[in-house]
């Protein structure tokens, strides 16, 4: 309860200063926005269930944090060709600030997504547990999910004004074999089994946890603003109402990529011990 009470209160007082103006405490607000969100999301989930990924991971938690960073910058990075959002502040930092202040903003995404996704995930096994029978993840299925994962990435970079859609499941699609075939966790592995309660909670649980990034983000400022050719119509908030749609394919992504960096980490480095995003 402790937990769930600091989280709501970082979250209320941060949210008014991220949308009441406050210079320059505003252009701050977003990470302790956002770390109030994923304590609250903890908070709540270790309410119901005497269980989270904060109280399960416990300090392994803060890895979350780190293997965000690289993977929203390689996000930015493909930004770069498709040219789909844009950032408006008051001020123009320097290029040191920009990646110092980014990089910490962009800490908070994978453990918001996943926090919630645990969250998710035992809910709909309480509720209603979706299991199917089981199915071959044969050779030529993980052949063929890479290579459509590399044909995603190839038509982004020749075509981006098109293809750039793409850029949400084309990483899953090219990751998810990697992690399959070395014995890291994987979906593949659960769809497998007929175990199909974690896909959805990730799905479920990243545009839930979107609304929250899009809501916030629209009287924030600093702020970000979406450019989406021929579908950039009927915004809900900044986003057009079909870009909610790559947000479940976004928390796959997280979930592959997460799993794939600590699998290699732990594998080939011997480091970190990771409960991580099992979610057993």
């Amino acid at each position: 309860m402790q937990l769930l009470l600091v989280g709501v209160l970082i979250t209320l007082v941060s949210w008014v200063f991220a949308w009441g103006k406050f210079s320059p405490l505003s252009q701050y607000s977003f990470f302790p926005l956002w770390l109030g969100y994923i304590l609250t999301i903890n908070g709540l989930t270790l309410g119901i269930f005497k269980n989270s990924l904060l109280s399960k991971m416990r300090l392994s938690f803060i890895w979350l944090f780190i293997i965000s960073i690289p993977l929203w910058w390689m996000f930015e990075g493909l930004n770069t060709v498709t040219q789909n959002w844009s950032y408006l502040s008051p001020v123009s930092p320097s290029s040191l600030k920009y990646f110092l202040g980014g990089s910490l903003y962009f800490s908070i995404v994978v453990p918001a997504v996943l926090s919630t996704s645990f969250l998710f995930y035992l809910l709909l096994l309480k509720v209603k547990p979706v299991n199917r029978s089981p199915s071959v993840i044969s050779p030529l299925v993980l052949v063929l999910s890479f290579i459509l994962g590399a044909l995603f990435s190839l038509l982004i970079f020749i075509f981006p004004q098109l293809y750039f859609p793409l850029l949400w499941g084309g990483i899953f699609l090219l990751l998810e074999p990697i992690n399959y075939l070395l014995g890291f966790p994987s979906l593949f592995k659960k769809i497998e089994t007929g175990d199909w309660n974690l896909v959805i909670a990730i799905m479920a649980a990243t545009i839930f946890t979107g609304f929250w990034w899009e809501l916030w983000n629209f009287y924030s400022y600093p702020k970000w603003t979406y450019h989406i050719p021929q579908l950039g119509f009927f915004k809900i908030f900044e986003m057009p109402i079909l870009g909610y749609l790559g947000y479940p394919f976004f928390g796959l992504e997280i979930y592959a990529f997460t799993n794939f960096i600590f699998g290699i980490v732990k594998k080939f480095l011997g480091m970190v011990s990771y409960v991580l995003v099992v979610f057993l």
